[in-house]
């Protein structure tokens, strides 16, 4: 298995192309004038149902897959390689299959609403780095965006989606192998609904009580569900729900309705419970610990919840825009594995896989929601598709500026990494700052250091020594800065990384002379053990 994306690639967005001939399960495409690629279905148990062999030369490209979906993702791998500078002058064979059948991502849709543009583009950059599950969060307190016949007053108070533009979303997500996972919220969560039908909630505001009128109201959103999404799973919710509340009596109808119309119902780690029906999925947003139950259980599960909440901050909180208290950077995402431990074989064939989920109560525009989901999601991307030993974070930040000039060649706001700092020196070591995850101390020594500035991208970094913080206006970084050291000194250096019109966070390293052997004796030996980009 490789990357998720190639090294030092400049990828494309390859939809299945329209000039493909569906033969007798042969598929040809020109991909360029110069070389002839062939795309083929043919069976080969290794390669699962989504894995691909690839075979380049200077003069053809030969792709097999036992499905389409292999085959699109055989393209995508292609499209990059045909885009490196003399990739295709060199002979290549690559066999390739993802390690989790379920690699999605979340978009809550109901905190605040995204058009349908939106929604394809998010679909877009999912599909390039090859996540194929679209989950989309349609209710909630604050709205219900799905119109449900005969039920007009649920929308009647804001923005939704037609079904029209819903079959659309489908229909593109399909188009580029995605399934979209629909979530219709319940018995929590529900205070839209309540707020357009009160008598749903006995006289709560925000949880569907279990009466007669409820259930047929819930199977009627739940067919039209059926009606608009063709996918296997459908999302029921769950979660925060009162301990008071008896959920597990609440939803025993509604897992068997699911199933007997050919569904399996989703829901988070709150249905977890001795009645809930082997078929259903849990999705665990609040422990590993419940993804380990449910699969030694039987249940599939799907992991979610920190670092994979993406609606969590990117750095230190004053240099970012609103977020949550939390924390999730690059390198924590990366670093993390959706496998609970302590599970036997058996069990792990239990987790499907991981998912990032991005709620939207802070977040109102797309290029806010851009922002928190790149280049976070590049991560998340190699974590389902690249085994661990696979895996190397220097390996990811030398293939960073390739992704982050296709992002920016198709308009997709990201977040500006972090500068980085390298520094030379007699004997160097870093330790952290408490409470702060963009500032480092760096000791050492020697009488001089060098401090050398990097960014995994083709922008500018700027740099300040006076206690400023780097405008447009600071010194540009072009060699080392040579440094002399005072015995007990200090020198701070803040650098921002400038790209366009705008400039990432500013990060800033505090570096410490002392005496001979009085060096920290824990610490690390580089600024990137410590600081994200």
């Amino acid at each position: 298995m490789i990357a998720a994306f190639l090294l030092a690639a400049m990828p494309s967005i390859v939809p299945w192309p329209r000039s493909v001939r569906v033969g007798t399960g042969t598929f040809t495409w020109q991909r360029t004038p110069r070389l002839a690629t062939h795309l083929y279905v043919h069976r080969d148990p290794a390669l699962g149902d989504e894995g691909y062999a690839l075979s380049v030369t200077p003069q053809h490209a030969e792709a097999w897959a036992n499905t389409h979906a292999g085959l699109f993702y055989a393209m995508q791998t292609f499209a990059q390689l045909d885009l490196s500078a003399g990739a295709s002058t060199h002979p290549l064979q690559i066999r390739d299959r993802p390690l989790y059948r379920w690699r999605g991502v979340h978009l809550d849709a109901a905190r605040h609403f995204f058009d349908v543009r939106t929604v394809e583009r998010y679909l877009d950059v999912a599909a390039h780095y090859k996540l194929n599950v679209f989950h989309w969060h349609l209710t909630d307190d604050q709205a219900w965006r799905l119109p449900v016949p005969g039920y007009p007053a649920l929308i009647a108070r804001g923005y939704s989606y037609s079904d029209e533009q819903v079959r659309e979303v489908v229909r593109y997500a399909a188009q580029r192998y995605v399934t979209v996972l629909p979530e219709i919220e319940m018995p929590a969560h529900s205070a839209a609904a309540i707020a357009a039908y009160p008598a749903y909630g006995c006289g709560r505001s925000d949880l569907f009580c279990a009466t007669p009128a409820t259930y047929a109201f819930l199977k009627a959103a739940l067919n039209h569900v059926f009606t608009l999404f063709p996918g296997e799973y459908v999302h029921a919710g769950g979660d925060e729900v009162p301990r008071t509340f008896n959920e597990p009596a609440f939803l025993a109808p509604v897992e068997p309705y699911v199933r007997a119309h050919d569904r399996r119902m989703v829901g988070w780690s709150e249905i977890l419970s001795p009645r809930l029906s082997t078929s259903a999925v849990v999705m665990a947003w609040n422990s590993m610990r419940r993804a380990a139950e449910a699969a030694r259980r039987g249940n599939d599960t799907v992991v979610t919840g920190w670092p994979l909440y993406f609606d969590a901050a990117q750095g230190d909180a004053a240099q970012e825009p609103r977020a949550t208290v939390h924390m999730s950077t690059l390198a924590e995402v990366y670093s993390w594995s959706v496998m609970p431990d302590g599970l036997t074989h058996e069990q792990q064939l239990h987790v499907l896989g991981g998912e990032a989920a991005l709620w939207t109560e802070r977040i109102r525009t797309p290029r806010h929601l851009f922002y928190m989901l790149l280049p976070r999601e590049l991560a998340l991307a190699e974590i389902l598709w690249t085994p661990h030993e696979n895996k190397s974070w220097t390996g990811f930040l030398q293939r960073l500026p390739a992704q982050f000039a296709w992002l920016d060649a198709h308009g997709y706001p990201f977040r500006i990494p972090n500068a980085a700092f390298d520094v030379s020196g007699g004997r160097v070591v870093f330790t952290a700052v408490p409470g702060q995850v963009q500032i480092v101390d760096a000791w050492t020594d020697a009488g001089s250091a060098a401090v050398r500035l990097s960014a995994p991208i083709a922008g500018t970094v700027r740099y300040t020594r006076d206690g400023t913080l780097p405008s447009s206006s600071a010194p540009v970084y072009t060699k080392p800065l040579m440094l002399n050291l005072a015995p007990g000194g200090t020198v701070t250096v803040r650098a921002a990384t400038f790209f366009r019109n705008r400039s990432g966070a500013t990060t800033e390293c505090r570096i410490h002379r002392v005496q001979v052997g009085m060096l920290p004796r824990t610490g690390a030996r580089s600024w990137n053990a410590l600081v994200s980009p």
